[in-house]
């Protein structure tokens, strides 16, 4: 029988056995104002072997859902299954470990699927990347709300402790986007990157993406870097810097 756990940091020890594949679930608890929408399902709280992490948020009225499943054992993603089918109502995304027959055939309104393919950098792989550096700036609390206006305030509170870069074109607009999305006290993972089409293919995601993880890595962390299998243009830019392949995880989402 499945139960909520209590007390976030007895799951800790479990998700640092892989602090790659779970950064964002670490963050998750490490994180204070983030672990206010954070709730934790196990099979047994002695022994933590299995697990559902679910972080709520809510946009427009609309609520959303992020959750990270790592379950084998029929019976408990049965009970798993059913904690999400309470909020089935809501904008879905589950990542798992998990045998995709047995999410289609628990969780049928779960019916979109992709997989991720997780990949790693440290300091004896990362190459960092030079080019376009003039036109860079990090965001901070000061400038955010100019250069991106529609930023989230979760987006904004995570710049007080994760570096995210942009490029500004000539007339200081805004036109690409990378940086650290998830910290923890050994990993972090990248996130935000988006280049606007008329810019891509110019080494500039590369560029923002390798300044927010140059320090990190050079005080001897781990650099996560997670994209769509399908989205070769973004693995290549894990590649170019020294993030080698390492995990995939099928997602699934409504």
């Amino acid at each position: 029988m499945v139960l909520k756990l209590k007390d976030k940091d007895r799951i800790l020890p479990r998700l640092y056995e892989d602090f790659v594949s779970y950064v964002e679930e670490i963050s998750l608890i490490e994180e204070r104002y983030l672990w206010r929408n954070v709730t934790v399902y196990v099979d047994d709280s002695n022994v933590i072997e299995e697990f559902l992490i679910l972080h709520s948020s809510y946009h427009s009225g609309k609520g959303s859902l992020s959750a990270y499943m790592t379950a084998q054992n029929t019976s408990t993603i049965r009970e798993f299954a059913d904690v999400l089918k309470e909020k089935r109502t809501f904008q879905t995304h589950l990542q798992t470990a998990t045998e995709a027959d047995l999410v289609e055939r628990f969780m049928l309104w779960l019916n979109k699927n992709y997989t991720a393919r997780y990949c790693r950098a440290d300091a004896s792989t990362f190459k960092p990347h030079c080019h376009h550096r003039e036109s860079v700036v990090r965001l901070t609390l000061q400038n955010v709300k100019q250069l991106e206006p529609s930023a989230s305030p979760l987006f904004v509170k995570r710049l007080e402790t994760a570096p995210i870069y942009a490029c500004l074109n000539e007339k200081g607009e805004l036109v690409a986007m990378s940086g650290v999305g998830y910290l923890t006290k050994k990993s972090f993972s990248i996130s935000y990157t988006e280049t606007k089409p008329e810019y891509r293919g110019r080494g500039i995601a590369k560029c923002l993406t390798s300044l927010a993880s140059e320090p990190l890595i050079n005080k001897g962390m781990i650099g996560v870097y997670a994209a769509d299998i399908t989205n070769l243009p973004s693995l290549e830019v894990a590649k170019d810097l020294g993030f080698q392949p390492y995990r995939d995880l099928k997602c699934f989402f409504n």
